[in-house]
């Protein structure tokens, strides 16, 4: 019962959000370390920073440009919180080790250098610090072709 209410709390925020958005930023709202409760789920870190991020994204410079998503799973449980980033003809990236108790300066900063690029790509030097190392992948778009030299 608990993750009906859950689920429509979600789906309510999701709602409000109506402007056509330049990328979109899924969060995982499963996650959570080892041994951490998984209820009540307002409670997981995951969907803390959620909370966090969406609240963080409806005002300033991002505000109607980003589009925050929940993810119910992103399937990074060994390296909690996960944050996907995506866009239309762009590259995605997926970061796990997200902290949501700190600050979600360095996020807001990769969102914007994310948005300022043509195809989303983002080189290793340029986001900041903390998503440098946090990296676990990122996927090329479908529209994407690469020569082997």
């Amino acid at each position: 019962k608990s993750d009906l209410i859950l689920n429509s709390k979600l789906i309510a925020m999701a709602l409000k959000q109506t402007a056509i958005n330049d990328c979109v930023l899924h969060v995982c709202t499963s996650c959570r370390p080892s041994g951490h409760s998984r209820h009540p789920a307002t409670q997981r870190p995951g969907y803390r920073l959620y909370e966090k991020l969406f609240a963080s994204l409806q005002h300033g410079p991002l505000a109607g440009r980003v589009e925050v998503k929940p993810a119910q799973c992103l399937s990074l449980c060994p390296r909690p919180c996960g944050i996907a980033v995506s866009a239309h003809n762009s590259w995605t990236y997926l970061f796990g080790d997200q902290d949501p108790n700190g600050d979600v300066t360095d996020i807001l900063s990769c969102l914007q250098l994310y948005l300022e690029s043509d195809d989303g790509m983002m080189p290793r030097k340029e986001r900041p610090a903390s998503l440098q190392a946090s990296v676990l992948g990122r996927l090329p778009p479908p529209c994407h072709t690469y020569e082997i030299e």
